[in-house]
């Protein structure tokens, strides 16, 4: 019943150096069948309101994980069991907020995978980001960012070069509690022993693509390359929260 999944993670999260609290969140899990489950969520709606809702979906949704009473094994039980609880915890977050002012307008990005063996689970509200890193060592972004900018590149509206600066840049289309039924975009893959990196959009924003791929591609441990991830994050400017995780399967 067990996948044995052969690999090694960590997960770091950074205040940055310009926001005042930390509203990240990242964990990375294996359960009682050998099933990896790797997240990262970035807060919105500032102090004491983008930290509850970041912690109350991923401590949820790690909690439930680990209490698997039985395997799940086949993709589109796994699919349909992320997509139950991540609604379940964005209730929570959806009704605090509307129930008690000090918590109004809060919410938070996921991006979440479950590695089930020969493929893998993929959870995605807002816009923090699933990169692969695939066999030949070529990065590549998995996940579609759910923000204003990428609907209107999309659309035609917008190119690649204009993204960087455009001022609404940083505006979602969806996030986790601002609904009372969550929009979660699922998606399943093939799996083939690629190394995985889950981040906040205060990491890809602070550290370029080709420099993210040079890390990742070292033969460093998963610890070390968060560290230089966030290292090199802050020496850009630490504009953000930022919030790693790794996995890397055993070579």
């Amino acid at each position: 019943m067990e996948h044995n999944l052969a690999g090694r993670f960590f997960t770091k999260t950074d205040i940055g150096k310009v926001r005042p609290d930390n509203e990240d969140f990242a964990d990375a899990r294996v359960n009682a069948y050998g099933q990896v489950l790797l997240l990262v969520a970035d807060g919105m709606g500032g102090r004491n309101k983008g930290d509850v809702a970041s912690k109350t979906l991923g401590q949820g949704l790690v909690k439930d994980f680990l209490d698997f009473d039985k395997p799940i094994l086949k993709p589109d039980a796994l699919s349909k069991w992320l997509y139950k609880t991540i609604n379940k915890y964005n209730r929570e977050i959806y009704q605090k907020s509307k129930s008690d002012p000090k918590y109004e307008n809060m919410g938070t990005t996921l991006t979440a995978v479950i590695i089930g063996g020969e493929f893998i689970v993929v959870a995605q509200v807002g816009d923090s980001r699933l990169y692969k890193l695939d066999l030949e060592s070529k990065l590549e972004q998995i996940t579609i960012d759910q923000t204003y900018v990428n609907y209107l590149k999309n659309n035609k509206k917008l190119t690649n070069s204009e993204i960087s600066t455009h001022p609404e840049r940083h505006k979602l289309t969806n996030a986790i509690g601002i609904r009372l039924n969550a929009l979660v975009d699922l998606k399943i893959y093939e799996y083939k022993g690629e190394d995985l990196l889950l981040c906040s959009d205060g990491l890809y924003n602070n550290v370029p693509f080709y420099d993210m791929q040079s890390i990742l591609k070292g033969n460093e441990s998963p610890e070390r390359k968060c560290y230089q991830l966030i290292a090199f994050g802050n020496s850009n400017g630490g504009s953000d929260n930022m919030a790693v995780a790794i996995w890397e399967t055993s070579k």
